[in-house]
């Protein structure tokens, strides 16, 4: 199998997050604290996580692009990411007080992320 449908998804995911995290950090910052604590240094951070998101992006694009041979070499260290970032949702859902649904949403996708790259594992 030449093509990894994982190749095309996950960045797409990942640049599209992070976007919206760099150009309207309101959005997800609301989400996770209440309207009133939105400081400045809270919006940075969350524009920071964007940049990481694109920056994640883009590199398991370009793994892919520049060799298809260590995409697939690479294919349990983007399991291991995975497992990682999708941990990242329940920990702050059990800590908010808010309980944001779209942490459960975003662990439920990278969770879908890390069934996919194991399919391929496969391939």
């Amino acid at each position: 199998m030449n093509s990894f449908f994982s190749a095309k998804i996950v960045p797409i995911f990942y640049i599209s997050i992070g976007l919206i995290f760099l150009i309207f950090p309101e959005i997800p910052q609301n989400d996770i604290s209440s309207e009133y604590s939105n400081s400045k240094i809270s919006l940075i951070f969350t524009r920071e996580i964007g940049i990481l998101f694109i920056i994640i992006g883009f590199l398991i694009r370009k793994i892919y692009l520049t060799s298809i041979s260590v995409y697939r070499l690479m294919n349990t260290t983007f399991i291991i990411v995975m497992l990682l970032l999708a941990s990242i949702g329940p920990m702050m859902y059990l800590l908010l007080p808010e309980k944001p649904q779209q942490l459960i949403f975003t662990t439920i996708i990278n969770l879908i992320f890390v069934f996919l790259y194991s399919y391929e594992r496969k391939l």
